[in-house]
């Protein structure tokens, strides 16, 4: 029982260090992978011992290599099509820029000219009024100076200065009248006037209408287009999304083919064309990994041979006194 303690402390020490060593393991494996996985990316087409395995992981690479050429090209095509598309829309964009431009600049003058048209028919149709309103002035005096040349001519052994009255009276009638023929004949030119202003404005209205419908439906036709090719585009970008995964995926299932030959380079010591540094890189790092396996067997065989026992009572003394330990502090607390 003298050793207990020596060769529990010294088994103890055993497997921390197989622990830290399975640990440096686990972390050295995925660098091992990565190396072996470049060298045979790097070496494949230069293997010269094609046994069976080597040759199925060729063909395996070769098939893959098929199949992401074909992606590649597919994802080109894709390009082109996309590019075509912007071609396209920028065109439809160009004509419908140069559609609005000319439609502008036929409805400028014409909005121009619409309410200068409405304000002259508004003023020919005041001068209406007016022309009217001189008539019905014109004919209330006629009624009026009528009635009093009738007085006159009523009047029996009128005096020289009835007579004078009664023939200014006469006068004054013919000259209404022609007052009235020229109202009347200047009202009727204002209506006509009027009239033809309305014709006018109609015609301008009509053709701003027309103009605005031509806008609208540009703007419809762009707005269609852009949908339609912004749908197009999205399909087109979900496809190059899925051959971009493809292509992503053949990637990652490339790495064990290539892994599996690199690892047959390195054991053969055969560096690629390019980069031969990989080899070395690769061989140090399998170097490490089976000193490292070494080290574990040497470790877990002198872990085997210390005796149960011992290694038992180690352990139930030490879980007893941090159970010992460990209600000391409760109590405390």
């Amino acid at each position: 029982m003298a050793s207990l303690p020596r060769e529990g402390y010294n088994d103890l020490c055993r497997r921390l260090r197989i622990v830290s060593l399975s640990v440096e393991r686990m972390r050295l494996r995925p660098h091992i992978f990565q190396a072996e996985a470049e060298l045979g990316w790097l070496g494949w087409e230069q293997v010269e011992f094609y046994d069976s395995e080597v040759a199925a992981q060729v063909a395996k690479i070769q098939e893959f290599e098929r199949t992401q050429a074909s992606l590649q090209n597919t994802s080109a095509e894709i390009s082109v099509k996309k590019a075509a598309l912007d071609e396209e829309l920028a065109q439809e964009n160009a004509r419908h820029d140069t559609a609005l431009a000319a439609l502008a600049a036929e409805r400028a003058p014409l909005a121009e000219q619409l309410p200068q048209a409405e304000a002259a028919r508004r003023q020919k149709l005041e001068s209406t009024e007016r022309f009217q309103r001189a008539v019905n002035e014109i004919s209330a005096l006629e009624k009026r100076l009528e009635a009093d040349s009738h007085s006159f001519m009523n009047v029996e052994n009128p005096t020289i200065a009835i007579r004078n009255e009664a023939r200014r009276v006469s006068d004054e009638i013919v000259q209404l009248g022609m007052e009235r023929k020229h109202v009347l004949a200047d009202k009727a030119a204002a209506v006509l006037e009027a009239e033809a202003l309305e014709t006018t404005i109609a015609h301008l209205r009509a053709e701003l209408q027309r103009i605005d419908a031509a806008s609208d439906a540009a703007r419809d036709s762009l707005a269609a287009a852009t949908r339609r090719v912004s749908a197009e585009m999205r399909l087109l970008d979900r496809e190059k999304e899925k051959s971009s995964l493809e292509m992503a995926h053949l990637d990652k299932e490339k790495q064990l083919p290539y892994r599996f030959i690199g690892a047959c380079l390195a054991t053969h010591g055969i560096a690629p064309r390019n980069q031969p540094e990989i080899l070395e890189k690769a061989v140090t790092l399998r170097d490490r990994d089976q000193q490292l396996a070494e080290a574990l067997n040497d470790l877990w065989a002198v872990c085997s041979a210390t005796d149960p026992a011992i290694l038992i009572s180690f352990y139930f003394l030490i879980l007893t006194l941090v159970f010992v330990l460990c209600a000391v502090v409760v109590h405390l607390v």
